[in-house]
C-alpha cells in the first residue's frame, strides 16, 4: 500500500565526449518542503535504508527509471546498484543501463533532470509486511520544481500512477469517512433525545407551576372568603346587618345586599315622612356612593353603614 511519495532532481551531465554517464546522483540528506506532502527530512539512516531494500530486493522486482514519473509506461534505464558517498551524506544510482532512446533523449539534451521516487512506508500487499524508505524507481523530467539547484530537492507533483491513489488508500479514506458519518450520526442522535429530554422536563415544570399557581390563587380565594365571613359576622354581631345578607356580602353585591336589609323602623328617630322602605334603601346607597367617591380608600360596607347613620339621626 501506498504512503508517502516525493521526489527530487538532480542535474544530469554528460561527459566530455557527449556520453551519458551510468551513474547519477538519487538523493541526499536535508529538509525539504513539498507543495502536497508538507515538510520533510531526509537523513543519512533515510538513504541507508533506501539502498538496504533495494539491495534485499523487498518489492520483488527490478526498479525502472522512466519519463516524467510515467512508471507504467515504457522505462528509460535500469539501475544495477546504489553507493553510499560523503560519509553516507549521499545516495548514487550506479551502473545504470540506459536504454537507447533514454540515452539519445539525454546526449541530445531532449531530457536534462533527473527526480528520484520512493516511499517512506511501504507494505507489501502479499506478505503485509511493512517496510520503511523503499525506492520505487525515479523519472527523467525537465521540469524540476526549485530551479538553479544543482542539489537535489523537492519536486512538482509526479503523474501518472504516482498521483493515483491505491485501492487499499481508497478502501482506508472510506472507512474512515464512513467511521466519521456514524460518528457524527451518534452525535446527532444523542443530541436530538437530549433536546426531546430537555422538551419533556420543560413541560413537566410548566404543568406542575401552573398547577401551584391554581392552588395559590384558591388559597388567596379561600383566604379572602374567610375574611369576609369574619367581618360580616361583625356586622352581624353589631346588628348592622341581618344573617339573610351573608351571600350577598361575601359576593360583594351591595345591591344585593341592601335589598335584603331588614325594614328600617321609619317611626323612629330621624325618620321622614312619607319615607318608604324603598326609599330609605335608595338614599342610604346614593350617599355610601358619595363617600366612596370622595374616600376612595373607605370599604363600602362601612359606607353604607355610615350613610344609615346619617340618615337615622
Amino acid at each position: 500500500m501506498r504512503y508517502f511519495s516525493t521526489s527530487a532532481y538532480t542535474a544530469i551531465a554528460l561527459s566530455e565526449k557527449g556520453e551519458v554517464p551510468r551513474e547519477l546522483q538519487f538523493l541526499r540528506v536535508g529538509k525539504f518542503k513539498h507543495p502536497s506532502y508538507g515538510n520533510f527530512e531526509i537523513t543519512a539512516q533515510t538513504l541507508a535504508e533506501l539502498k538496504a531494500n533495494f539491495d534485499a530486493r523487498v518489492r520483488g522486482i527490478d526498479i525502472a527509471f522512466d519519463y516524467s514519473h510515467d512508471s507504467d509506461k515504457e522505462a528509460s534505464g535500469w539501475p544495477k546498484s546504489f553507493e553510499l558517498r560523503e560519509n553516507g551524506t549521499e545516495l548514487w544510482a550506479i551502473h545504470i543501463e540506459w536504454t537507447p532512446k533514454a540515452a539519445t533523449k539525454l546526449a541530445e539534451k531532449e531530457y536534462k533532470y533527473f527526480s528520484p521516487d520512493f516511499y517512506p512506508r511501504w507494505e507489501d500487499p502479499e506478505s503485509g509486511k511493512v517496510y520503511k524508505n523503499v525506492i520505487f524507481g525515479g523519472g527523467l523530467t525537465n521540469r524540476p520544481f526549485v530551479k538553479e539547484m544543482a542539489a537535489i530537492v523537492a519536486a512538482e507533483k509526479p503523474r501518472g500512477d504516482q498521483s493515483m491513489p491505491t485501492i487499499e488508500e481508497v478502501q482506508a479514506q472510506n472507512i474512515k469517512l464512513a467511521e466519521e458519518k456514524s460518528s457524527l450520526a451518534t452525535q446527532l442522535s444523542e443530541a436530538k433525545a437530549a433536546q426531546a429530554s430537555a422538551e419533556a422536563k420543560t413541560a413537566e415544570t410548566e404543568k406542575l407551576l401552573k398547577a401551584e399557581q391554581g392552588k395559590v390563587i384558591s388559597l388567596t380565594e379561600e383566604k379572602a372568603k374567610i375574611a369576609k365571613e369574619a367581618e360580616f359576622a361583625v356586622l352581624l354581631k353589631e346588628g348592622k346587618a341581618c344573617a339573610a345578607q351573608k351571600d350577598a356580602f361575601i359576593k360583594g353585591d351591595l345591591t344585593e345586599f341592601m335589598k335584603l336589609a331588614e325594614k328600617p323602623n321609619m317611626g323612629g328617630k330621624g325618620s321622614t315622612e312619607g319615607d318608604t322602605s324603598e326609599d330609605f334603601e335608595d338614599k342610604v346607597l346614593k350617599l355610601a356612593e358619595e363617600k366612596c367617591k370622595a374616600d376612595p380608600k373607605l370599604d363600602k360596607i362601612a359606607a353604607i353603614n355610615q350613610a344609615r347613620k346619617e340618615i337615622k339621626q
